[in-house]
């Protein structure tokens, strides 16, 4: 087969046209993991104004923010798409057809839910160390006994309420429907 100027142009513009799609991918992909994008709805906003921006993990003596991603996006690439394809699809319905009312929604059943989702890879990313110099005896020992286990506990299973502060507490405390869009 003989290659021709058209065979070239035709070429030249599918990749052309590949790149810009893949980019897209990538761009929506990058965009979609930023904290910005998560607290757009308003329930989630709730959930980072009333407790995130509470918790060790937004403030505390490192400097250190951790974002959405950090800890509901797993590190590893297909578990990463996979996660945000399901999870994404998941808050499009229930933001649309669901109970969005931050007063109303079952958030302990929501706990529940996103507990079993967060990966130790996503907790072991940041928290390295998990014996650091100066930690408690009974942390020392607790994370030992997880290291020894391999597995068979996970992070969350000890550590339930360090990440949102516990805004459950401040929802009747605060108006909510003064977040903008509640």
């Amino acid at each position: 087969m003989k290659i021709t100027r058209k065979h070239i142009i035709l070429f030249l513009s599918g990749a052309c046209f590949a790149f810009i799609v893949a980019s897209m991918g990538v761009s929506g992909l990058l965009y979609s993991s930023k904290t910005s994008f998560c607290i757009l709805c308003h329930e989630m906003k709730v959930v980072s104004e009333q407790g995130w921006k509470y918790s060790s993990h937004y403030s505390n003596d490192q400097g250190v923010v951790a974002q959405c991603e950090d800890c509901h996006i797993p590190p590893e690439l297909f578990n990463k798409l996979w996660t945000k394809a399901r999870d994404g699809a998941k808050d499009i319905a229930v933001h649309t057809f669901g109970e969005s009312d931050p007063e109303k929604m079952p958030w302990e059943e929501l706990a529940h839910s996103a507990r079993a989702k967060i990966s130790d890879s996503a907790c072991l990313k940041c928290h390295e160390n998990l014996t650091p110099k100066g930690a408690k005896i009974k942390t020392i020992i607790a994370h030992r006994a997880y290291l020894r286990l391999k597995g068979q506990k996970k992070c969350l299973d000890c550590h339930r309420e360090q990440f949102h502060g516990r805004f459950r507490e401040r929802l009747s405390d605060n108006n909510v429907t003064n977040v903008d869009g509640g």
